[in-house]
């Protein structure tokens, strides 16, 4: 099945009963107060790297997971066969959008020839996955090749993608600034993409260490660089997409640690939502044949799922209920709260991730907001002005730590709360209202005045 499958950007404002909440704390609620309602007809496309067993069953499989899109490149069959196209049937088939991966990554070492086949013959295909990761020195390449497909896909709803690298490198063997690579990415590459131009990188920061699990560091200020970035070109058709860690890897330069519960999938994508993307990818869908961990299913066991399916379909679930929301609202920036916990036992702590391209100050919406653990807030604004809030307990959720965000609004008497996908109403006494959060979670706020 799909998870709130949509078309199209809509918003509408209806009257509701309290009767129809989900939930209401610090009091009861009249009957004829009326909240924001926003039309369910846009999703949150969510897709899946490394693509399953080639069976119409495999891909049914990987659509049940809740998955939207699947990343298609020659790895799993060689391009130019029956068996690759016949991957852009069985997507069609389980109702999945493909991402047709042209071979091409970084410095392109190997060579790979632009493949100039028209893959909109095939009703799947919705994208075309250019170039991956590539470094600064072969910007001028990938827009040569995004130039000449803009030609193939002339008038075609086929969108161009480009995946960032995550090391943002120069060349092979000198890296730039996080900054200097994603105007670069823009200026130089996107900007050449008729239509939509998707900015997307791969950050994996769970990680382990002699000390135990820790975060990387430079998780946010990268993501701060590509979102900043994409307000800035928004009415130009841009938008942010993450990839999701579900593997585990050594290695000499990082170790990414093995996922244990579902919370840490969750931790990932409720900050990725705070920086405002409008996807997301798992890495990997089929596990690997690398010499890495992780993968939703078993790479060489028909409809074989690992501990991570179930894990990560909840997940999908979870924000299908709600992604129509939170598409509704625009990203404005983010703020992120050093913990009451830790500055009363170190008033100079600041967690070391809260560095940020640029930084909000304050909540347009708040007078004041605090938080017992370090806390991100996401704030967002809709076509009628009203301010949301992503907020995610910036605590590792190895270490099970719950939160507490305390808001004093400008004016409001109610708050609008999405969690675990369900709306809740909350009231709001003297415009304050405090809110739980478990390791891993984030909730959707909207304050309202009734």
């Amino acid at each position: 099945m799909k998870f709130g499958k949509k078309s199209a950007l809509a918003l509408i404002l209806a009257g509701v009963t309290a009767l129809s909440f989900t939930g209401c704390s610090n009091g009861g609620s009249s009957a004829d107060e009326q909240y924001p309602e926003y039309e369910n007809n846009q999703y949150m496309w969510i897709g899946g790297w490394d693509p399953p067993i080639n069976t119409e069953a495999d891909y049914k499989f990987a659509a049940d997971m809740g998955l939207t899109h699947m990343f298609i490149d020659g790895v799993m069959a060689k391009r130019g066969t029956k068996a690759f196209t016949d991957q852009l049937v069985n997507c069609e088939k389980a109702g999945l959008k493909a991402i047709v991966g042209m071979d091409t990554s970084l410095a392109n070492t190997d060579g790979v020839e632009l493949d100039e086949t028209d893959y909109s013959i095939y009703p799947a295909v919705d994208m075309i996955n250019v170039w991956d990761e590539p470094y600064e020195n072969v910007f001028p390449d990938v827009a040569s090749r995004i130039k000449r497909l803009n030609e193939i896909y002339d008038g075609k709803d086929v969108t161009l993608y480009v995946n960032g690298d995550m090391w943002h490198a120069k060349s092979p063997t000198e890296l730039d600034a996080t900054i200097n690579y994603v105007n670069k990415l823009y200026d130089e590459v996107l900007s050449e993409i008729n239509g939509r131009k998707i900015l997307s990188t791969d950050i994996y920061p769970l990680l382990s260490s002699a000390d135990g699990n820790c975060l990387q560091t430079n998780w946010l200020y990268d993501m701060s660089c590509y979102a900043d970035l994409t307000k800035e070109h928004r009415e130009d058709g841009a938008e942010f997409h993450m990839f999701i860690q579900n593997y585990s890897s050594s290695g000499s330069i990082t170790n990414q640690r093995e996922i244990s519960d579902k919370s840490e999938f969750l931790f990932q994508v409720y900050t990725d939502m705070c920086f405002g993307i409008k996807g997301f990818s798992w890495f990997t869908y089929r596990k690997s044949f690398l010499n890495f961990g992780g993968g939703c299913v078993e790479n060489d066991v028909s409809c074989r799922p690992t501990k991570y399916y179930q894990m990560a379909k909840e997940v999908n679930e979870e924000i299908s209920k709600f992604d129509h929301v939170y598409l509704s609202f625009d990203w404005e920036g983010i703020m992120g709260l050093n913990g009451t916990l830790n500055t009363a036992d170190d008033p100079e702590y600041i967690n070391p991730s809260f560095n940020f391209n640029s930084e909000l100050k304050e909540l347009s919406c708040a007078n004041k907001v605090s938080a017992t653990q370090d806390t991100l807030i996401g704030q967002f604004k809709d076509k009628e002005g009203r301010a949301g809030l992503m907020v995610t307990n910036f605590t590792d959720p190895a270490d099970g730590q719950k939160d507490v965000v305390s808001f004093e609004f400008k004016d409001a008497n109610r708050a609008v709360v999405y969690r675990g996908g369900e709306r809740k109403i909350y009231e709001v006494k003297d415009n304050k209202v405090d809110l739980k959060l478990a390791a891993g979670e984030g909730i959707f706020v909207i304050p309202v005045k009734i």
